[in-house]
């Protein structure tokens, strides 16, 4: 009862009696020196150690009920230990509260340090125990007590590192939180500045469309208003004519004749007439029906690839350039722009599995860096990162083994596979890519390959070097001469995206 008692008036921080106890709004409470300093050693928002609720220096109150209790315990308990200590009257009735052995109906007075475990006089003499260590009860608790305590502060020390882990995780939870907002208003941002690109291309090309409209309109307006004319005036002389054709006199009819109508048919008779089967002037010679004529070109009929490359332009960033190292083998041809690795090409069938690669100029330490390398229809090829051990000549030859690098391969007729320091492995890839993305996170020490053409993940793989990375690509075997197509670096410059 007495240890029962004890336990409510101890601090469960540093598990001695309260001193000056706190509480706090979750209703546990704390010696103002060891939540105090609790709170100190918290990273950010503290927890209470009891129930993990969050609080605040404002949150600690002074529990006076509890300091008051505490000394009124810890007087008794030291009231009760003297009696027990210098009563020796009282000495046999705590010899008879004592536990009594089972077997032998004797008091509980020795410790078997052996078996663990209380004895009696009987049983320590009895073959069971033949050879045991034992301590008098009283002695045993001492030492067992120093070993507990020593547990306890154990225990203490773990629940502290515990604790300001699982506060640092909070913490981690929270940075995480606010990096997912930072990184949603940064896609939102970026989305609608495509949307505002879009926006003004369309009213571009629409403004385009309507002044092609209204210059063919205007053109076809005027052409009507001269045809207009022109079937005004014919209508009018058609009308004087039928007019004249109904006057029943002969001589009131060649009255007109002379007067009117021979000067105007003969206006009307061609010049020059050749063809005795026609007379008259057609009044539609030379007027023609304008036909509709708006075409767009390019923005008619492949718009959205032409908006596609117009946007390369304001889209950023691209994928890098990427300059391919020319390292001097005769069986590797490197493009003059250094854009571009193939194999040689060649007679004998000599060295057919000779497989050599390139790196890159660049060099690459920090960061996040992404390229588009074109494969085509190719059945043999390897891309990937060379971390650097040690300088190497610029003619020096590129091995298909290095065990300091990642790379991606399609091997002919055997598939996919991803090497990695050393080891190959199987990889399954769905369809066959024609061009792969190549995603180097130096900060994270993280290697993505993409499937360039549906821009869906292959798989991501990590490396362990800090020093500076290379892109590495081998064109692959020749396979007599089947294999020959080079290993490109595409290019996404804005100046080779522009309006047509």
């Amino acid at each position: 009862m007495a240890s029962q008692l004890s336990w409510q008036i101890k601090c469960s921080i540093c598990l001695r009696d309260f001193t000056d106890p706190v509480m706090l709004p979750c209703q546990h409470s704390f010696c103002r020196e060891c939540i105090t300093g609790h709170m100190h050693g918290s990273k950010g928002q503290s927890f209470c150690p009891e129930c993990r609720r969050p609080y605040t220096a404002k949150d600690l109150h002074s529990n006076r009920l509890l300091r008051n209790m505490t000394g009124a315990v810890r007087q008794h308990l030291t009231a009760q230990q003297v009696q027990t200590d210098t009563s020796s009257t009282e000495a046999p009735q705590a010899l008879n509260d004592m536990l009594m052995c089972a077997d032998h109906d004797e008091k509980l007075k020795l410790f078997c340090e052996t078996d663990q475990k209380l004895l009696c006089v009987v049983c320590r003499d009895g073959d069971k125990h033949r050879g045991h260590h034992f301590k008098p009860v009283k002695e045993a608790a001492r030492i067992i007590e120093g070993t507990l305590k020593g547990a306890v502060g154990f225990l203490n020390k773990e629940n502290g590192r515990l604790n300001d882990m699982t506060q640092k995780q909070a913490t981690e939870v929270t940075k995480t939180q606010m990096r997912s907002k930072q990184l949603s208003a940064q896609i939102s941002a970026q989305f609608e500045e495509m949307h505002r690109f879009l926006k003004k291309k369309e009213e571009e090309i629409k403004k385009q469309l309507e002044t092609q409209e209204q210059d063919a309109v205007t053109a076809m307006c005027k052409n009507t208003s001269i045809i207009n004319n022109k079937l005004m005036d014919g209508k009018e002389l058609e009308c004087i004519f039928q007019s004249a054709l109904d006057i029943n006199q002969p001589d009131l009819f060649l009255q007109w004749w002379n007067e009117k109508g021979f000067p105007v048919t003969e206006r009307m008779k061609i010049k020059h007439n050749l063809n005795p089967d026609v007379k008259y002037e057609s009044w539609v010679k030379g007027l023609n029906v304008i036909p509709h004529s708006l075409f767009l070109g390019p923005y008619e009929t492949h718009l959205q690839f032409f908006v596609w490359k117009a946007m390369l332009g304001a889209v950023k960033p691209v994928p890098e350039i990427l300059r391919i190292m020319d390292p001097g083998d005769s069986y590797l041809k490197v493009s003059p722009g250094k854009s571009s690795v193939r194999q040689a090409d060649r007679q004998s069938s000599y060295y057919k599995d000779y497989n050599p690669g390139v790196i890159s100029e660049q060099k690459f330490q920090s960061g996040q860096h992404y390229w588009e390398l074109d494969v085509g229809n190719k059945l043999d090829w390897s891309i990937g990162v060379k971390t650097e051990v040690e300088k190497t000549s610029k003619k020096q030859s590129i091995k298909s083994n290095d065990s300091n690098a990642v790379y991606l391969h399609l091997k002919n007729g055997k598939g996919y596979t991803l090497s990695s320091n050393g080891n190959e492995l199987p990889i399954v890839v769905k369809r066959k890519p024609c061009k792969i993305g190549l995603y180097l996170d130096c900060d994270r020490k993280q290697i993505s390959f993409y499937d360039a053409d549906i821009m869906t993940q292959i798989l991501i793989t990590s490396y362990k070097s800090a020093l500076p990375c290379s892109i590495i690509l081998f064109p692959g075997v020749y396979l007599d001469g089947t294999n020959n197509d080079p290993v490109t670096v595409c290019s996404y410059e804005s100046n080779s995206a522009h309006s047509p």
